[in-house]
């Protein structure tokens, strides 16, 4: 509980009591948590992040996945100091297809970042990568957080619908 105030203090966010403290902070360059609340994975990566430590990084973020299982997630790169084009790949390639494997359902991941990087970052995808077994991973460009919720919501809505 302690650990859920600190980091509602530092960073402004509204999260349930359902935090434990591996789950906030992995790394110098990664802060990770899932929110019961809203059911939304927030993943933050900021500074310089080696192979290695990116790698480690989403090994931690899958055992997330497996535990919570979130359809819904925030990937927040704005204070990211670039992303190394084999270690996007690496993601596209291997991650992203084994998350959807994992959930059987549609993926939408609100993705904050500046307008410089989102070519770079969409310039290798092959949409073939973002589905598996009809279902999809779906990405959202955002350039800020509250525009992440609005879209991650709305996402949520419309597919309670259907």
């Amino acid at each position: 509980m302690l650990n859920s105030i600190v980091y509602q203090a530092r960073y402004g966010h509204d999260i349930s009591d359902n935090v434990y403290p591996d789950d906030i902070h992995f790394s110098e360059n990664l802060h990770v948590f899932y929110n019961s609340a809203t059911q939304i994975l927030h993943v933050k990566w900021q500074g310089e992040v080696s192979t290695k430590d990116f790698r480690e990084g989403y090994t931690h973020i899958m055992r997330m996945v497996r535990v919570y299982k979130p359809t819904r997630w925030v990937l927040d790169l704005q204070e990211r100091e670039g992303i190394h084009r084999e270690d996007q790949r690496w993601v596209f390639k291997n991650i992203f297809p084994q998350i959807l494997r994992l959930l059987q359902r549609d993926v939408f991941i609100a993705v904050i970042l500046p307008v410089s990087l989102y070519e770079s970052l969409v310039h290798d995808m092959d949409g073939d990568d973002l589905i598996v077994n009809d279902n999809l991973l779906i990405m959202n460009h955002c350039l800020y957080y509250e525009e992440c919720l609005r879209w991650l919501n709305e996402v949520e809505k419309t597919n309670h619908k259907v």
